[in-house]
């Protein structure tokens, strides 16, 4: 019988380690998740936290809507995981579950339309919640190779930019960069020593640039950088200091030592520079074709007529 007793602790046991594992696994945070725009799938995590969305580059979601105010909403973390949202006196409205509100308490599963056309749901999540949200978030628009922004997320988030220079009169500023003899590399060492080259390119411009500065992988071996609120100054120096640091930098294949190097071309545009994207980013490209016809290996850049 004592036997038997012990088996049944026991199993209770496992069981209560099982259930107090659940609860952990179970946490829940509130989230907001974006789920229309440019940054659909994103998260917001709302823990102790006033969020403001509106077009202000220095709001937490700052989103460039014509029919989104400059100060549009906030989100506000209160007593007890209560999450309030408010409008800050926006010109079209905030609306929870299609009714247009002033200020309202969030409740899990909450439609939350800012504007006309940008849409968010509310939601407790926990970590496999949260972690399913963000790769998708990841496959949409990352490069899974270098980790960069794809080319898709760059043409959206220069879209925006763009918009924000022309009608603020701020300074913008693009990098068109290509690695020199790339072809080289694949011919010699083959393709996974050039997807080591790849992955260095991205590696070096994640960790060196600034967050708000837009790093894409633009297709093949070429890389694009967005530099906002940068004038074509800075947009050259930033570009040389990259082209210099990675032509002293040595990639290990194999026991072969790498070196590689690339061409840089800069446009900037303040206000009414470029008319559209395509001639913005045609500019940056012209510039880089001019850099490797003129020797490779260095950083051209011209302001806008």
């Amino acid at each position: 019988m004592a036997d038997n007793k012990d088996k049944g602790s026991e199993k209770t046991m496992i069981i209560t380690e099982k259930v107090e594992l659940g609860e952990r696994v179970t946490s829940m945070e509130p989230y907001l998740i974006q789920i229309s725009g440019r940054e659909t799938g994103q998260m917001h995590n709302l823990t102790n936290r006033t969020v403001k969305i509106g077009r202000d580059p220095v709001a937490e979601i700052s989103v460039d809507d014509p029919h989104v105010s400059r100060n549009h909403a906030e989100i506000k973390y209160e007593a007890h995981d209560r999450i309030v949202i408010r409008d800050v006196g926006s010109t079209n409205g905030v609306f929870v579950n299609g009714t247009r509100v002033t200020e309202q308490t969030l409740v899990d599963g909450d439609k939350v339309l800012v504007g006309t056309r940008l849409y968010f749901k509310f939601a407790f999540q926990d970590a496999v919640d949260q972690s399913y949200q963000q790769n998708l978030f990841r496959a949409a628009n990352i490069d899974a190779l270098t980790q960069l922004y794809n080319k898709k997320y760059f043409i959206d988030a220069l879209s925006k930019e763009f918009s924000f220079s022309r009608r603020n009169k701020t300074p913008l500023s693009l990098l068109m960069m290509d690695i020199d003899y790339f072809k080289k590399v694949n011919d010699t060492y083959g393709h996974m020593a050039g997807d080591l080259v790849l992955k260095h390119v991205g590696q070096y411009l994640l960790k060196n640039l600034r967050h708000e500065n837009i790093a894409c992988r633009y297709g093949g071996e070429e890389f694009a950088v967005v530099l906002r609120n940068t004038a074509g100054d800075q947009a050259a120096l930033i570009g040389e200091r990259v082209r210099a640091a990675l032509e002293t930098e040595t990639i290990d294949f194999r026991g072969t030592q790498l070196r590689i190097t690339i061409s840089v071309g800069a446009s900037t545009c303040v206000g009414e520079g470029y008319e559209t994207i395509e001639d913005f980013i045609q500019a940056a490209d012209k510039n880089l074709y001019e850099a490797k016809a003129t020797g490779r290996n260095r950083l051209v850049w011209k302001m806008a007529a």
